[in-house]
Order: C-alpha cells, then sequence, then structure tokens
C-alpha cells in the first residue's frame, strides 16, 4: 500500500503541497483533478522519489520511502512523466530501461532481462515495434512503449502523468484500458489527467485538489455530488447515464 501523510512540498521556498493525505490502493486506478498549477505533477515527483518533501511522509507498506535506497524504491514505484525527450533507441532497448533497477555492477541486461521486456511488448500488444526506432514512432505508440517499460520494471504502483496528452482519442481510449488491465494486474493505478469525464468514467477513486490541497475525495459519484468540481473548475459539470455508464460534460456557468 502506498500513503501519503501530511505531505507538503515545493519549489526554492515556495510550497506548493499542503498537508496532503492520501492512499493507492494495489488494483484501483486513482486520478488525480484540479486547475493547472495545483500542485499534480509535483505530487506524483515527490510520490516517486524525485523530489523531497518539506515535511510529511511518503510510506511504502508502512515504511517511509526516505529510508529505502532508489534502487528498491524503483522497484516499487514507476514513473511516467509527462513530457520526455525521445531517443534514438529501439523500442526493445527502451523497455529494457525499467529493468535497470534489477541490474547489478557491471549493468548488462540478463536473459530474464531480455524475456521480461518482450513480454511487456507482447502485453500491450507491440511485438512489432520491438525493432523499430522509438523516434520513428507515434505519439499512441510511443506511450505504449512507456507503459511497457513500466511493466517491464515490475514496479507495484504506476504513476501517469498526462498519459493521454497531445493523443487522439482511439489511443486515449487505449491509455485508459491499459490503466484498467495493469489494475487488474493488481498493480496501483495513479493517474494525472486533465479530462474530467476520463477521469470520472474510470477511476475507482479520485482525489480532486486545489490550491496544493485536497478539496474533496472518494469515489467518481462522490466527487460529483460534492459539487466541489464546478467550484474548482468554475464550470458546470453535468452526468448523463447511457447504456455504458455515465458520461459526464462540462458547460459554462
Amino acid at each position: 500500500m502506498l500513503e501519503v501523510r501530511n505531505l507538503c512540498a515545493g519549489y526554492q521556498g515556495k510550497e506548493v503541497l499542503h498537508r496532503i493525505t492520501a492512499s493507492f490502493a494495489p488494483g484501483e486506478i486513482t486520478g488525480i483533478l484540479g486547475p493547472n498549477g495545483c500542485g499534480k505533477s509535483t505530487l506524483l515527483k515527490v510520490i516517486a522519489g524525485l523530489q523531497k518533501p518539506t515535511s510529511g511522509q511518503v510510506l511504502l507498506d508502512g515504511q517511509s520511502l526516505m529510508e529505502l535506497p532508489p534502487k528498491k524504491s524503483a522497484r516499487k514505484i514507476a514513473y511516467l512523466p509527462q513530457s520526455r525527450n525521445v531517443p534514438e533507441i529501439s523500442a526493445l532497448r527502451m523497455v529494457l530501461h525499467g529493468r535497470f533497477c534489477y541490474l547489478s555492477y557491471p549493468r548488462r541486461y540478463r536473459a530474464q532481462d531480455y524475456e521480461a521486456a518482450r513480454q511487456a511488448l507482447a502485453w500491450i500488444g507491440a511485438s512489432d515495434l520491438a525493432d523499430q526506432s522509438v523516434s520513428e514512432l507515434s505519439g499512441g505508440q510511443r506511450q505504449k512503449i512507456y507503459i511497457a517499460m513500466a511493466l517491464a520494471q515490475n514496479a507495484d504502483t504506476i504513476l501517469m502523468d498526462e498519459p493521454t496528452t497531445y493523443l487522439d482519442i482511439k489511443n486515449q481510449l487505449e491509455v485508459m484500458e491499459m490503466a484498467h488491465r495493469l489494475a487488474a494486474l493488481g498493480k496501483a493505478v495513479v493517474m494525472v489527467v486533465h479530462d474530467l469525464n476520463a477521469v470520472l468514467q474510470h477511476a475507482d477513486h479520485v482525489f480532486l485538489l486545489a490550491n496544493g490541497m485536497v478539496t474533496a475525495a472518494g469515489t467518481p459519484d462522490q466527487v460529483f455530488e460534492s459539487g466541489k468540481l464546478q467550484q474548482v473548475f468554475g464550470v458546470r459539470v453535468q452526468a448523463l447515464a447511457t447504456p455504458e455508464g455515465k458520461q459526464y460534460y462540462c458547460l459554462p456557468i
């Protein structure tokens, strides 16, 4: 179980997150919502161990993340940032990066690392991309490769910062479907997504951030019924019942 307790963090002396307390359950998708600049990406970076909190704790199975060696915490948490440089390497080599935390010196990939990478590519349905350069792939294909890298890392928690940004509708739906599949494997999937409908429709649990604080938390229905979405985003959020479940849409106030 991954938890944050009374977490505060910021940059250059300016606090961005204020006493955040949250937990992220295995086998569930947790959506983090909030307007630009509210601290969503900062929260993921602190959870991933890429940024130190100014106070509070990040706990993995009751143990402080700060007490774990980086290699051990990397085996527990995989982080997919919002943007990254696109390397001139093959997709298979990119997925192999997820195995780095399992290597000892000298860092040479073993047969089991190649097998884990190939299995991850097969799991996302991209075995045919193994030898293609990542730089030549479409945005949707790259996002699948990054998810395969996280899968090869075999982490219990997968953090995704805006995984559907710049993707077309088909690829957005495929990424959300993969998030469900990852959760079905027992992984805690934590996603920062700006698309209200996507989060409310697909997440099991939602945290709504505003001004660096948790304004609402609960199931999508609970957060929707709280009325906090309208206050935070300045729009009317409506729900429409369909045969496929509730669909959410926004209207100006």
